[in-house]
């Protein structure tokens, strides 16, 4: 025993230290594959940026580079012919492309702006702007790229590109200036897909942003210098990504950019880091959530061993204490496979039946027939002639020829050829002991297959339901992509996504309601005391009324009638049956609302509602259906409704221990009548027979 016990305790260390290096390899994996993820994110994200960046600095040198043509030929035609220089006319021959260039000109040595190909009015000084005092103090022969100015002579923002006239004698003689439209680059940046925060930007080397665009917000002018790539291209790196929080906006993101040769500019792409990594965290989050089960499983595994490890032990002492324990523990076993709901047929060594158990026998509906001692195909034909056409049974043989076949799980689904539906599921082990070769198992599952095939009807009933608004969406969004209409049309499509988004969300929503009242029953439910009239009043009060309909009649007692309830389920059970009576009676007509309390001898007292419209009606068949999930009475697709409102209403009055009966007739209208159990103390029996009205005062039956 001793010796035992110090087995035993040695076990359990190393198995629990085996558990300890699991739990710690799964989270160490974990860690490194997120990691691992992350990295690819950022790598992918900077190769991506790398080349919108060298796409947006190719667009701008090529604009640059065009703009400088420009700007050489009217410089090199200016100082042949001075001021018959016709900047209009090539304008329009297209020597100018005013597209691109929508105003060009000339400031002469004094800052008068005297040559244009657009009419300028008066004598216009523009000798303070920068990009004209940049060359007036210094002959840099290089293109001057302007900070965005507010035009004098155009009136709209715009970069000013600028190069230094000087006559032959090297005295200067103005400026050339062509204009560019900010929105020219905000245009091509909108096609970069960088997210709602993701930004392209053209900065010059002083910091300032020639343009800017955050998402579909554009600025300019904006200061970046203190940004850390004019430090490095400062430093001679010319292009390159790095991580920062924006100087401007505060906003992380990943940037690159690069220097355009030639020019005092650099283009910059940035992606907004939370947007970049949102497929790594989503990555992440699976996970952790994958190695928190997977600890739990090895943990759950461990506790399981350990208690297999006690139980071993347990036994073990049993058997060194007597012999006598092993039979009955014999006994116990025999008694289990007589109890088993499951069926059991064992074979010898000659393929004869030897043991047929008592829930075999139940299972087929075969008691009293003798099948010890029958062979394998014998039996076989037997079970064969008791299954339905369509589900027959293979024969021992071929069961026992797939699981010897590297199928050891294969499992047949017969059905019986016998009043009332019963499926089994027959399973077979083999065995090389000389009393047992092979045991046949047979399992009831019913009630598995009914659930399965109600699962499959009910995701086919919702995939249905949630296909016709797609189908909706996805049309009328491609025609309004590919297609341009006027406004009304376009209005009119929109207004159809927009009622069918909401279809598909009330939908959604309200299965999502089913699928908690269903998981949870009432536990959510919070109960209080409940005034019944006042909740109607603010009902009725809130309830948005179709275009030309009358507000509900009310009839209440004048006594308060409380119970207890969740206030707002039974307000969404009410809210339903009001929308529908309104909903179904679309000619009009009166919705009327009443409720009393119901008490009669020997019974609980409840307080019922009722409400009742004299709309379309429904035949016996629709309101026997009527509480079906996605039933709708209505085919025609004229009348908008998800088919859940009354399953919602009916579960909830259910968990309130409260009763729904609907009453209707196709063409006259419909009743629904919400009974719950009351909860009012009354003063004494004169108050109880002022709230139990008089059946009569009801509403007309519907006929």
């Amino acid at each position: 025993m001793p010796a035992i016990a110090s087995n035993y305790r040695r076990t359990l260390i190393m198995l629990w230290v085996a558990a300890t290096v699991l739990l710690g390899l799964t989270w160490w994996h974990v860690f490194a594959l997120t990691s691992e993820s992350r990295s690819k994110e950022i790598a992918s994200a900077e190769r991506d940026l790398a080349n919108l960046t060298r796409v947006s600095q190719e667009h701008a040198n090529r604009t640059f580079r065009s703009a400088d043509q420009v700007i050489r030929f009217i410089q090199s035609r200016y100082l042949e012919i001075g001021n018959q220089l016709n900047l209009k006319e090539l304008a329009d021959k297209g020597v100018i492309d005013a597209e691109i260039f929508p105003q060009v000109g000339i400031i002469d040595a004094k800052g008068i702006y005297v040559l244009a190909n657009l009419p300028v009015t008066g004598k216009l000084d523009l000798s303070d702007r920068e990009h004209f005092k940049v060359h007036l103090a210094a002959d840099t022969g290089e293109l001057f790229v302007s900070k965005p100015v507010l035009g004098r002579a155009s009136g709209k923002w715009s970069i000013q590109l600028t190069r230094r006239i000087n006559r032959p004698n090297g005295e200067f003689a103005g400026v050339v200036v062509v204009s560019i439209a900010v929105d020219y680059f905000t245009r091509f940046y909108g096609e970069l897909k960088l997210g709602s925060q993701g930004v392209v930007a053209l900065y010059g080397l002083d910091g300032i942003a020639r343009v800017r665009k955050v998402g579909n917000k554009e600025e300019f002018g904006s200061n970046a210098i203190n940004a850390p790539m004019f430090q490095r291209i400062s430093q001679g790196q010319l292009e390159g990504g790095y991580t920062n929080r924006s100087v401007v906006d505060g906003i992380e993101r990943l940037y690159y950019f690069r220097k355009i040769p030639g020019y005092q500019l650099v283009v910059v792409n940035g992606l907004d880091t939370q947007y970049l990594l949102t497929n790594h965290n989503n990555a992440k989050q699976a996970l952790w959530l994958q190695a928190a089960m997977v600890s739990l499983l090895i943990l759950a595994l461990a506790a399981a061993l350990t208690r297999y490890l006690r139980q071993l032990r347990r036994e073990i002492s049993i058997r060194q204490q007597a012999q006598r324990q092993i039979e009955e523990r014999n006994e116990q076993l025999n008694a289990i496979f007589e109890l088993s709901p499951d069926g059991f047929v064992s074979f010898d060594a000659n393929k004869r039946i030897k043991y047929v158990s008592t829930a075999f026998t139940q299972l087929t509906g075969q008691a009293g027939t003798q099948l010890e001692g029958m062979n394998e195909r014998d039996f076989s034909s037997w079970l064969a002639q008791r299954c339905t056409p369509a589900t027959p049974f293979i024969g021992v043989s071929a069961l026992r020829a797939k699981v010897s076949g590297g199928k050891p799980n294969q499992r047949e689904i017969v059905e019986l050829d016998a009043p009332g539906k019963r499926v089994l599921q027959i399973g077979m082990s083999c065995s090389d002991s000389n009393q047992v070769s092979q045991i046949l198992y047979l399992r009831d599952v019913t009630h598995e297959t009914e659930v399965d095939h109600m699962k499959s009807e009910f995701l086919s009933i919702a995939a249905h339901e949630l296909r016709t608004p797609m189908a909706s969406i996805l049309g009328y969004s491609e025609i309004l992509l590919h297609e341009t209409y006027d406004p009304d049309t376009q209005r009119e499509f929109l207004d159809t996504i927009y009622r069918q988004s909401q279809l598909m969300a009330n939908i959604l929503n309200e299965l999502l309601d089913l699928a908690r009242i269903e998981a949870r029953r009432d536990k959510d439910f919070r109960y209080t005391q409940v005034d019944l009239q006042e909740l109607l009043v603010e009902l009725l009060k809130s309830y948005p009324l179709p275009n030309g309909r009358a507000v509900a009649e009310l009839d209440m007692p004048a006594q308060p009638l409380f119970l207890m309830a969740d206030a707002g389920k039974l307000r969404q059970a009410l809210l339903n049956v009001i929308s529908n009576a309104y909903k179904y009676s679309p000619q009009g007509g009166l919705v009327h609302i009443r409720a009393w309390l119901h008490n009669e001898a020997e019974q609980t007292p409840k307080v019922c509602i009722e409400i009742v419209d004299y709309g379309i009606g429904m035949t016996p068949e629709q309101l026997a259906r009527v509480c079906e999930r996605f039933y709708r009475a209505d085919t025609s697709g004229k009348i908008l409704g998800t088919g859940l409102g009354m399953s919602i209403v009916k579960e909830i009055i259910e968990l309130h221990h409260g009763t729904l009966k609907i009453d209707s007739h196709l063409g006259h209208g419909t009743r629904v009548q919400l009974c719950l159990p009351s909860y009012t103390t009354l003063q004494d029996s004169s108050d109880s027979a002022a709230l139990c009205r008089d059946p009569d005062t009801r509403p007309a039956t519907l006929s």
